[in-house]
């Protein structure tokens, strides 16, 4: 299990919302889904090989406490950069979760 202490990066989840433009056209927007301290950690070389046999760009392993209902669909704000959510796998019994995820760069 990881300290809490290494915990130390804020972020902002966020959920995906159906928003219209003022032309009338459904745009993708994000909604705050909640605030948690994370761990984020790059992959190293031999990590990301193996993680792209599963998942085709993950670059990120995020850890956090139990977040109820934290899904793939969602991304997270950290210090300034979004990272895309690919997997959610829960760690004990809703004691952590460690997240797969994408930093995107172009935004």
């Amino acid at each position: 299990m990881i300290e809490a202490g290494k915990m130390d990066r804020p972020a902002t989840i966020q959920t995906p919302t159906d928003s219209v433009s003022s032309l009338g056209e459904p745009i993708l927007t994000f909604a705050t889904y909640k605030l948690r301290f994370v761990s984020l950690n790059a992959l190293s070389g031999g990590e990301a090989i193996a993680a792209m046999a599963n998942e085709s760009t993950v670059t990120h392993k995020i850890r956090l406490h139990y977040c109820d209902g934290l899904l793939p669909k969602m991304r997270m704000i950290i210090e300034g950069r979004t990272f895309e959510i690919n997997s959610v796998i829960e760690i004990g019994r809703r004691e952590m979760h460690e997240v797969s995820a994408t930093e995107v760069l172009d935004e």
